[in-house]
């Protein structure tokens, strides 16, 4: 039965209207990209882009622990950007005979803070796990 419900859902999620991107993955993606040399465990938590809201230092702090991670510290903050141009499918593989739809335009949009601060700025903040 489950099976069937994840095949309708991703069936529909176009017809409905879904993103084409996950942000949740894209941050996930960045995060291990800016990530510190080392070995830990790398999570993007999702943050409200309040100027009300604690800061990432204080959301990654908060993060329920993963697995062997006695928890989580920040080591920066995104903006995954919601509102951005939506590209066409790129269907060529690695030698291309013709451009790509959409050639010389951007896709996802993403702004690196630098820090774990807050404001109205990062919706994920970055954290690293410890143990």
């Amino acid at each position: 039965m489950n099976r069937i419900i994840i095949a309708l859902t991703c069936l529909l999620a176009p017809a409905l209207g879904a993103e084409p991107y996950n942000l949740d993955e894209m941050a996930t993606s960045a995060c291990v990209g800016i990530a510190p040399a080392g070995y830990h465990t790398v999570v993007a938590v999702r943050r409200q882009c309040s100027r009300v809201t604690v800061d990432c230092k204080k959301i990654c702090a908060q993060a329920k622990p993963f697995a062997a991670n006695a928890g989580f510290t920040c080591f920066d903050s995104l903006q995954v950007y919601k509102d951005r141009p939506i590209l066409g499918e790129r269907i060529g593989g690695a030698l291309e005979p013709s451009p790509p739809p959409d050639a010389g335009e951007y896709g996802p949009i993403i702004h690196k803070y630098g820090d774990c601060g807050g404001s109205c700025g990062p919706n994920y903040c970055c954290c690293r796990g410890h143990k």
